[in-house]
């Protein structure tokens, strides 16, 4: 079978346009290769653009433990339940709204001393350790909630840790502001320059999400629970961080 620039076969007529451009010798290979050539060696201008949304926390945890020693593992375990029911108690009296508690982890573990010439060791005693993490959707009352616990006999403040629940929202609009910046940036260049902008060619980038906050605000708490009426506690702001490389075109004005 021929084909002519000037006729279709009959059998070819119904096929999409898209096909009857690509069968070969109806547009040669050389002029696709041109157009590409075209693009990767045209002149580009890379900038860099980078943006900092800051958020305040709307989530907390709180982690707190509570220790209790014995000299057999039934007495230390009873007296840790004991406890720990009076320190959840109190946690969940405060009432705030949208409170969970969650057990983190148990250990009950022998205590040794050492008899005999230091030569022997025999158990002491045990200890019973319970942990528990208090999950709350505010951060006002977090101070509040860490003094209940206290009151009521929690004796570690095992870790506090403040979060965005959804940053996906301050991670995009970081996004925004970094190719925003960008182009900003491309666009004096390209007018100093004497030059016009053209379309990106290539962008790379992304943003990323902070990490929860709150190992030097534990030790704040742990440090002042005993002298403060209140607990102060101050969760601050989180940073989320955005870049991007845009790779432009660009054209000679004349």
């Amino acid at each position: 079978m021929q084909l002519s620039a000037f006729s279709v076969p009959p059998s070819l007529r119904a096929l999409p346009l898209l096909a009857l451009l690509i069968l070969p010798g109806l547009v040669p290979a050389t002029a696709l290769e041109a157009q590409a050539n075209e693009v990767r060696d045209s002149p580009v201008l890379v900038v860099s653009g980078t943006a900092r949304v800051e958020v305040a926390p709307d989530r907390a945890r709180i982690s707190f433990a509570v220790e209790t020693e014995a000299e057999t593992a039934r007495e230390a375990g009873d007296a840790n339940a004991r406890l720990m029911d009076r320190v959840i108690e109190a946690v969940r009296g405060t009432e705030v709204r949208g409170l969970r508690v969650e057990t983190s982890g148990y250990t009950l573990t022998p205590r040794y001393r050492t008899v005999r010439d230091d030569r022997t060791r025999e158990i002491a005693g045990y200890t019973a350790r319970n942990h528990v993490q208090v999950i709350v959707d505010e951060v006002e009352p977090v101070g509040r909630i860490v003094d209940a616990a206290l009151d009521a006999g929690a004796n570690r403040v095992a870790g506090l840790q403040f979060e965005v629940r959804d940053t996906e929202p301050h991670r995009k609009e970081a996004l925004r502001q970094a190719v925003a910046r960008a182009r900003g940036e491309a666009e004096v260049m390209a007018e100093a320059l004497g030059i016009r902008l053209g379309s990106p060619q290539h962008v790379q980038g992304g943003a990323e999400v902070p990490f929860p906050r709150g190992p030097q605000l534990r030790m704040e708490v742990m440090a002042m629970a005993d002298e403060a009426p209140m607990t102060p506690v101050e969760a601050g702001l989180q940073t989320i961080s955005a870049n991007v490389t845009i790779r432009f075109l660009i054209h000679d004005e004349n």
